[in-house]
């Protein structure tokens, strides 16, 4: 722990944090902090498995019919935050914790991209060749933080308009991915016969996003199709479906930090980096999301990359 640094604390719900949160925790958290880990114990294990420091204390409080169950005594204190709305949930509506009156506050985007270790051409062209990526396509990836709550059905149709004008686009996702399977077909139809790719390394963006041109993403897909995009997640007191949420910006922002386009649906708090170069937002009109993709796609930049 850092001298004169108070110990934290993190909060983490796995309903809705993927391996972008977990790498943030464990590269940020110092020996001396702790984790509260809000879910299965092969979830917790992550943290270990991204780079958690020793000497930072991690536990665990499993789910079981809808609830938290066994929750550990905390001190929250100043320095406790919560990557999530569900996670600060979960910590504010249980009694007897040591620290503060009201909610603790949640974890916004990061004010320094995540590192990356430079890639050599000789590995990003063996990335290609993996994903069956031609020299000239323009691989562009649907993202979120969990892929679960994706509800790819714009990007989709946005990717085929872009593809059927002619822009020379391979769309690329998590095997997570709600509906990937039959909602990829309508894509591969646009794009002459070639797939969607699906690669779970997308969850992981520090293996696969310099391989990559573009990323896309959009917001909560529970906003327009709840029950599909859930994920993960459970029904609340009160709650009769599930409610959209803020995404994480997370997965944009390893986008920037490898240096790769970043087209961003306008509800993501992208925090310090809204006015980065390589981020292009968009709203809910698919046919200018088509446009400026289709633009980008064909652009002698991309296309040289």
């Amino acid at each position: 722990m850092s001298v004169g640094r108070a110990p934290a604390l993190h909060v983490v719900n796995f309903e809705e944090s993927g391996d972008c949160t977990l790498e943030r925790i464990a590269r940020e958290s110092q020996p001396g902090d702790s984790v509260l880990v809000l879910g299965p114990e092969a979830f917790a294990a992550r943290l270990r498995e991204l780079g958690a420091r020793p000497g930072v204390e991690v536990r665990v409080a499993g789910r079981a019919f809808g609830r938290f169950r066994e929750l550990p005594v905390v001190a929250l204190g100043s320095g406790a935050v919560a990557h999530g709305l569900r996670a600060r949930a979960v910590v504010d509506g249980v009694d007897g914790l040591d620290g503060l009156d009201g909610s603790i506050p949640l974890a916004g985007a990061p004010e320094s991209l995540p590192p990356v270790q430079p890639w050599t051409g000789e590995r990003r062209a063996r990335v290609r060749r993996e994903l069956g990526l031609a020299a000239h396509d323009v691989a562009l990836a649907l993202v979120g933080e969990p892929s679960e709550w994706i509800d790819p059905s714009f990007a989709i149709r946005a990717a085929s308009m872009a593809r059927v004008a002619g822009a020379p686009l391979r769309l690329v996702c998590s095997p997570r991915t709600p509906r990937i399977g039959k909602l990829g077909e309508f894509f591969e139809q646009a794009a002459q016969g070639k797939p969607v790719i699906v690669d779970a390394r997308i969850d992981r963006p520090w293996e696969i996003f310099p391989a990559l041109d573009v990323v896309v993403l959009d917001q909560d897909g529970a906003a327009t199709m709840p029950p599909e995009c859930a994920g993960w997640r459970g029904l609340r007191e009160g709650e009769r479906s599930i409610p959209a949420q803020p995404m994480s910006p997370l997965p944009a922002l390893w986008a920037l930090a490898c240096g790769i386009h970043a087209f961003v649906h306008a509800s993501v708090d992208l925090g310090a980096h809204a006015k980065h170069a390589l981020v292009k937002r968009f709203t809910d009109d698919v046919a200018q999301l088509a446009r400026e993709v289709h633009a980008f796609a064909s652009s002698a930049s991309a296309a040289s990359r």
